[in-house]
């Protein structure tokens, strides 16, 4: 029987959100989606989707009629939203940050999550906290070159990072929202095994059964071409982060299991249900 008290999903049409939404279906969870774009969204008939923007205190109060609890992802001028929740009742709050906060050096990723979770706090609802390491998906902006040339052209080759598969994420998300013990826990999720893009370009060999070659580009070029799509200070974090994990990397963690009962997909298996992708 589906429990008609409404979770409001943001960013649905995201790696995370759209899991997210797929597997509350899943445990008969009613979902409100909220998009700035409603006809670009489909979703199954019982998905309610409303039109609206984070940054607009009027539509979001809208959205949150009959709401109780929120996935919430980071907007960039959204800073009323958490009170905007308290005051139209929500209890809880999950919100998809970034490991980056705990970066032993400052940057700008790090710094506008750790913004939104103050302010989440000061609201006064409950919440929690995700915590993700780079996602698995973010593999997918090799694909068209794997394709195509059977090679990975990446910088950083031998940085290890700990890429932990949206379902994963998805999954902590689900469990925080729709059962107790949740409320003010900061979950850090990671896969389950360090890699380096080397080792990832290796997995997606194995799996495709095709050569797959590593060309570790310059980081200056590497640079420029982030430059193009994404802001400076975001460009600076990558890099800084990236430092960070050269110097210091960090051990994967089991939160995935320990929360949900399930062990956290490896990059393999994310490779292979993805591999339609890379052929």
């Amino acid at each position: 029987m589906q429990n008609e008290s409404k979770v409001l999903v943001t960013g649905a049409t995201g790696n995370v959100g759209r899991e997210i939404v797929k597997q509350m279906l899943g445990v008969g969870q009613a979902i409100r989606v909220m998009s700035r774009n409603v006809d670009k969204v489909t979703f199954a008939n019982h998905v309610e989707v409303v039109g609206g923007d984070l940054t607009n205190a009027i539509q979001v109060k809208e959205a949150l009629k009959g709401v109780r609890k929120v996935f919430l992802i980071h907007v960039p001028g959204a800073d009323s939203f958490p009170q905007v929740c308290r005051e139209m009742g929500v209890e809880h709050i999950v919100f998809l940050s970034s490991s980056a906060i705990e970066s032993a050096t400052e940057n700008a990723i790090g710094r506008m999550h750790a913004h939104t979770e103050s302010l989440i706090d000061e609201s006064h609802v409950d919440w929690t906290f995700l915590r993700p390491d780079a996602f698995m998906s973010n593999s997918l902006q090799w694909a068209k070159a794997i394709r195509e040339e059977g090679v990975v052209r990446a910088a950083f080759g031998h940085v290890k990072s700990t890429p932990i598969d949206p379902r994963d994420i998805a999954a902590v998300a689900v469990k925080a929202l729709c059962s107790v013990g949740h409320a003010r826990k900061i979950y850090t999720l990671t896969g389950p095994e360090t890699v380096t893009p080397k080792d990832q370009a290796q997995i997606i060999q194995g799996v495709l059964g095709k050569k797959v070659e590593f060309i570790d580009i310059p980081g200056e070029m590497a640079r420029q071409q982030m430059l193009q799509y994404a802001p400076k200070e975001i460009v600076d974090a990558l890099f800084t982060l990236s430092a960070d994990s050269l110097a210091d990397p960090k051990p994967p963690t089991k939160t995935v299991e320990d929360v949900t009962g399930m062990p956290a997909h490896t990059f393999e298996q994310w490779v292979m249900d993805n591999r339609a992708a890379f052929r």
